[in-house]
């Protein structure tokens, strides 16, 4: 029986026949429909308010990050995180949308989103979760008439998902506008 081996680190017999058709994968045939495109969204938590995750972005997890606070800044702007090498600035949105800052909460989970220097992070109150668009029980829905003030004008839709309303927004503006009233922020000396 003639072999090949895949990667050269980890280098693992694989017979001949197999390489084509991966023929050693029959085993798992029926775990997974292969002509299915899974039809995936994903979002997160801040107290009442459910946001969508940008699909088009960047995100991970982080857990327990070394927060590197920056004098003089807005009580929603945290600090700094060093994620691979880049210094990326943390944000308590659920403190600057709902005026909400309990030091009691655990602040142990951030979502960061986007890379290089447009990437942001933000507390969130646990890991993503995941919701698939073709599920009977979502839907498109009106957008709530009062969602926080400071959120309102970067909300572009609206779905429900098992009775709750999910919200999907623009990133881009709304960090740009956070921004914005960062740097016209004047701290008190």
């Amino acid at each position: 029986m003639d072999t090949k081996l895949t990667h050269e680190q980890n280098a693992v017999p694989i017979p001949e026949q197999s390489i084509g058709g991966l023929d050693w994968l029959k085993s798992f045939q029926g775990l997974v429909d292969e002509q299915k495109e899974l039809n995936l969204l994903y979002g997160f938590r801040l107290g009442k308010i459910n946001i969508f995750i940008n699909e088009l972005m960047h995100s991970e997890v982080v857990k327990k990050p070394n927060i590197y606070p920056i004098p003089s800044t807005p009580s929603w702007v945290e600090g700094l995180i060093n994620l691979h090498g880049m210094l990326v600035p943390v944000f308590d949105i659920k403190n600057k949308l709902l005026q909400q800052h309990d030091p009691a909460i655990t602040r142990d989970t951030l979502l960061v989103l986007n890379q290089g220097e447009s990437a942001f992070a933000l507390f969130i109150d646990d890991v993503p979760i995941t919701i698939n668009r073709d599920h009977e029980d979502f839907r498109q829905t009106a957008i709530p008439d009062n969602p926080p003030a400071e959120l309102k004008n970067f909300i572009t839709d609206a779905f429900l998902f098992q009775q709750d309303i999910w919200l999907a927004i623009d990133y881009h503006r709304f960090i740009g506008t956070l921004s914005k009233n960062y740097s016209d922020y004047q701290a008190d000396d």
